[in-house]
């Protein structure tokens, strides 16, 4: 298996093909007829795999471990382990859902073996909006708020933070939560629940919103 990310693509959020990345016929099918040909050892197939999800596996990447550089190694393995485990998708779920449960479980263990203080939570990849002429006022508190609630996620258990994450940021259906993390429909209402209660609890306590 080659290269699979590139830095430059990843970073940037750019989805357009490289050279030599897929064919028009591979960027054309469905994941299902992708992972089947990927199954039986075509690495192209693979690599347009890669290329419709690289994006999002870095960038959920980064909500968890705050930093670019180890989420783009995360990124790696997550294709990596993908790749080994293709044989065990059985098609139950979507391609993407089946990757975004190996996402998760990367970076739990990673956080896990680290054990050490997180990055500090500004200093991972963020898209920054330019504030208004002649309200810098606005766009301070903005910011403000936006740190506050990435303090407010950090203190989340995994399991929560992964429920929240999944539904507020990666925009997934609770079917499809589900099916990524694993556990009952019930389970990811109850997480999900959880998280934003206790994120409101944070934020009211901090003075951001009214308890």
């Amino acid at each position: 298996m080659g290269v699979l990310l590139d830095r430059a693509l990843v970073y940037h959020g750019s989805m357009a093909d490289t050279p030599g990345t897929s064919s028009i016929g591979m960027s054309c099918a469905p994941d299902s007829v992708l992972v089947a040909y990927a199954r039986q050892g075509d690495e192209a197939a693979f690599e347009e795999l890669v290329r419709r999800y690289r994006n999002d596996v870095y960038r959920l990447a980064c909500r968890f471990v705050r930093d670019r550089e180890e989420a783009w190694d995360l990124s790696q393995e997550v294709f990596i382990k993908a790749y080994r485990a293709l044989w065990r998708f059985r098609g139950e779920a979507q391609f993407k859902t089946w990757l975004m449960h190996i996402v998760a479980n990367q970076c739990r263990d990673h956080l896990r073996r680290k054990r050490a203080p997180t990055v500090p939570l500004d200093a991972g990849p963020r898209i920054e909006r330019s504030a208004p002429m002649g309200e810098p006022d606005h766009a301070a508190e903005a910011r403000e708020l936006g740190m506050a609630i990435e303090r407010a996620l950090e203190s989340l258990p995994h399991k929560h933070r992964l429920a929240f994450v999944l539904r507020e940021y990666e925009g997934l259906s609770y079917e499809e939560m589900a099916r990524a993390m694993r556990c009952r429909l019930g389970t990811v209402m109850s997480r999900l629940h959880h998280a934003r209660r206790k994120l409101q609890e944070n934020l009211a306590e901090a003075g951001y919103i009214e308890g």
